[in-house]
Parts: C-alpha cells; sequence; structure tokens
C-alpha cells in the first residue's frame, strides 16, 4: 500500500500524522513500513513509524506547503 500526504498552500502543518487500517483478510508484512524510502520499524521507538492494533501510523512532523510525504507498507492477502 502507498499513502501520499500532499500539503498544500502556503503555512505549516505541525505534528502531521499518517495512518491506515491493516485490510480485512490481509497480514501486515512486518518491517515493511517506509517513509520517503527510509525504513521504520514497527514498535513504538525513536522513529516515527509504527503499528499498534492492526493500524500502520507514521508520524511525519511539521510538513510546509507543497510539500508531499509518502508512507508504504506491505501486506499479504489470507
Amino acid at each position: 500500500y502507498t499513502l501520499v500526504a500532499n500539503v498544500s498552500g502556503t503555512g505549516t502543518l505541525t505534528n502531521l500524522k499518517l495512518g491506515d487500517a491493516v485490510p480485512t483478510n490481509t497480514t501486515y508484512q512486518t518491517g515493511t513500513i517506509t517513509l520517503q524510502s527510509a525504513t521504520l520499524t514497527d514498535g513504538v521507538d525513536a522513529d516515527a513509524g509504527e503499528l499498534a492494533t492492526n493500524t500502520v501510523a507514521v508520524r511525519l512532523g511539521s510538513v510546509a506547503g507543497g510539500q508531499t510525504r509518502t508512507v508504504t507498507f506491505k501486506v499479504k492477502i489470507n
């Protein structure tokens, strides 16, 4: 899956988060969360990503208007 946050306008969004539930009838594939192609861990720790309650969540921080952030993760169809 690919999630894209396109921030429009001239201001800056602070504490921006992006998340998505792992779809029904699929299984999240461990270690596949990325932000801007950089691998993130699945646990609640120092990096921006996590898998909690079957939901992928990534903290994007402050993002200025006109910028895009891309998050990906993989699932297996059951």
